[in-house]
């Protein structure tokens, strides 16, 4: 309680400070603390008293642990630097995470994971923004894509500096596009009224895909573990990768240092799969008819065996599991709902 009145005085001593009359200051901060609207309906408050904006690291942790497979890099780099930036109360600038790999190993899905984690509404919060360059922008000029993306990232975060922003195949934007919001990227406590420090901008593409599934499979045939590659080779790998042949060859926020972390999706080994499989069929409330250890696993297995392989990696990763299971498992008509 003692806490949340110091914070109460905080905010109305600053409104006072920051609007003209002092009585509308008050008031306003009197509104934005208390607002009863905000018990029903998704506000832009990241205190314990709303259930809107979360910073708990743990949960995020749970659900890297049980989600998210065969990726101990990226689960390094997320739960640690992505973690340690939502809870902490004065970033000096937002978080930006450049995620790459081959279809089906996470991109979409640890995106999804970090939404749930950080909002009550997880993916369907309406501070998340998800821009597809392959939907929206690749038909349209640079000048035009520039003012595009600016435009839609600075009215989203101007409502809630605490939102996430998700730029999915960015290697497809028109070259030169990224350049537009790279102001919005560096140690700028504001730029015109808005705050982006508070945020977190996640870039996904597949451009280094097969450059790290080449040298994954190099470190195997060699001997070495997959859970013994380091987050500083893969990172060198990218960096060197993404600069010469990828979306930030023409961009500026390579050059600027302004990306945060680079995150190497793994391609999937058959173990891996069969993880996904074991999720989904959990998911299901008939449990594909399973009811003991042994079954699950066998089921598993069978499932993870229709997916097509090269060599020990899944093409597909684990893209196309739910349509396998049905296929085996038949349609659960009272699937549970999920975001995952």
């Amino acid at each position: 309680m003692i806490r949340r009145v110091i914070v109460l005085l905080y905010v109305i001593t600053s409104s006072i400070g920051n609007l003209r009359y002092s009585g509308m200051g008050l008031a306003f901060a009197i509104f934005s603390y208390f607002n009863p609207l905000c018990y029903r309906f998704e506000c832009c408050h990241d205190s314990d008293r709303w259930p809107w904006i979360k910073k708990n690291v743990t949960h995020l942790e749970v659900l890297l642990q049980q989600h998210l497979f065969g990726q101990h890099i990226a689960t390094e780099i997320v739960k640690n630097q992505l973690g340690s930036h939502i809870v902490n109360d004065s970033p000096s600038k937002p978080f930006v995470i450049h995620i790459t790999g081959k279809t089906g190993t996470g991109k979409n899905h640890i995106s999804n994971l970090v939404a749930m984690a950080r909002y009550g509404e997880g993916t369907r919060s309406k501070y998340v923004l998800k821009v597809i360059a392959t939907h929206e922008y690749a038909s349209l000029t640079v000048t035009t894509a520039r003012k595009r993306l600016k435009t839609e990232i600075i009215r989203h975060v101007r409502s809630c500096k605490h939102s996430l922003v998700i730029v999915d195949e960015s290697e497809k934007l028109p070259p030169g596009t990224l350049d537009a919001i790279s102001p919005f990227l560096d140690y700028n406590p504001a730029v015109g009224d808005v705050d982006y420090r508070f945020t977190i901008f996640i870039f996904l593409s597949n451009t280094a895909g097969n450059a790290i599934m080449e040298y994954v499979n190099s470190k195997l045939d060699s001997g070495i573990a997959r859970e013994d590659i380091t987050v500083k080779e893969m990172e060198k790998l990218l960096q060197t990768h993404l600069y010469k042949a990828g979306e930030l060859m023409q961009s500026s926020i390579l050059s600027r240092y302004q990306v945060d972390a680079f995150v190497p999706l793994l391609p999937l080994e058959h173990r891996h799969v069969k993880q996904c499989v074991a999720v989904m069929i959990n998911a299901r409330r008939d449990g594909c008819g399973c009811t003991s250890a042994s079954c699950l696993e066998y089921k598993s297995t069978v499932i993870a065996n229709e997916v097509d392989y090269i060599g020990r990696f899944s093409t597909s990763g684990c893209k196309k599991i739910a349509t396998k299971v049905n296929l085996i498992c038949g349609v659960d008509r009272t699937l549970r709902g999920s975001d995952l």
